[in-house]
């Protein structure tokens, strides 16, 4: 399991990627990152209201108080909608600093997160919900 809570993952990430060398500028529109900061804030109260009504834990360290399988709302699209969240905080960063080089920490995050805390967290609701959640694995993608 991933010790590091996501979220700061996420911020020691986007500081490693601050200061990176620039290999490659490049600029974009404030309008395209401002959209994906948006789309991420979305994604991530939408996936916590979810939590919210249905009464479960938003912990990912706290598995056994996982009350419910929760695939309404946002989880009928992404397994993991508060993670892809941060993620396109990660690729707003990207964009920001106009670094090629820093897509790595985008690419890292997506690395980490996968080995060390989604894996486990899947292999806990199968174990947890059975068929319900393979039949949910199925359906709908870990990410997007």
């Amino acid at each position: 399991m991933l010790f590091i809570p996501p979220p700061l993952l996420c911020l020691l990430i986007g500081t490693a990627m601050y200061f990176l060398p620039k290999v490659a500028s490049y600029s974009v529109h404030f309008a395209v990152i401002a959209f994906v900061i948006t789309f991420s804030f979305l994604i991530a109260g939408s996936s916590v209201l979810q939590f919210f009504i249905r009464k479960t834990t938003i912990n990912p360290h706290d598995f056994k108080h996982t009350t419910q399988l929760v695939s309404t709302g946002i989880f009928q699209f992404s397994r993991n909608p508060m993670y892809l969240s941060l993620l396109l905080m990660l690729i707003a960063w990207s964009l920001w600093l106009g670094n090629s080089l820093a897509w790595l920490g985008v690419i890292v995050f997506i690395l980490v997160m996968n080995r060390f805390q989604i894996v486990r967290e899947e292999a806990y609701l199968e174990s947890k919900f059975g068929d319900e959640y393979r039949r949910y694995k199925q359906n709908v993608r870990r990410w997007l």
